[in-house]
């Protein structure tokens, strides 16, 4: 952060909008650690810590793509030698490497076998159930038809 004594009347407004934003990145509230940022650098659009700050916002919500941008900004306006450089490279270089491994998506789910639809068990039941009803109707039937066996001593007839 910069030394207030740096800033001028609307350089402090902005510094209380980073203050702000900082606290509310710390907590976890993006949303309002965003607008706070977001004014900072309304105000102060040639300072290169809110910048970072939303960049470091972007990197924790998986938003690679506005994170880069803000990276670059801050790395255009940061002074030379600045310890958190090395930090924002390192962080772009690994959105960067991301970006270029997009997740594949996912093959399409297979179609379901045959035996895994709804309609094949209800034929295969309509199958057996007429298979047992046609067995049992022949062998009714063929007992009506055969002949009387007779049986004497001589044999059955």
């Amino acid at each position: 952060m910069v030394a207030p004594a740096a800033w001028g009347a609307p350089e402090d407004d902005a510094l209380a909008h980073l203050d702000r934003g900082i606290s509310a990145y710390r907590l976890g509230d993006y949303a309002t650690a965003r607008r706070e940022l977001d004014a900072a650098i309304e105000l102060v659009p040639d300072r290169a810590n809110p910048y970072r700050w939303r960049a470091l916002i972007e990197l924790a919500q998986h938003d690679c793509a506005n994170a880069v941008v803000d990276v670059e900004s801050f790395l255009s306006r940061a002074p030379a030698g600045d310890d958190r450089v090395a930090e924002l490279t390192a962080q772009r270089d690994r959105c960067v490497a991301h970006e270029h491994l997009a997740p594949v998506a996912p093959p399409p789910p297979a179609p379901p076998h045959v035996y895994e639809r709804w309609w094949f068990w209800t034929a295969v039941g309509a199958v057996v159930v007429t298979a047992v009803g046609v067995t049992y109707a022949a062998t009714r039937e063929r007992e009506a038809t055969l002949p009387i066996v007779h049986c004497d001593p001589t044999g059955c007839h």
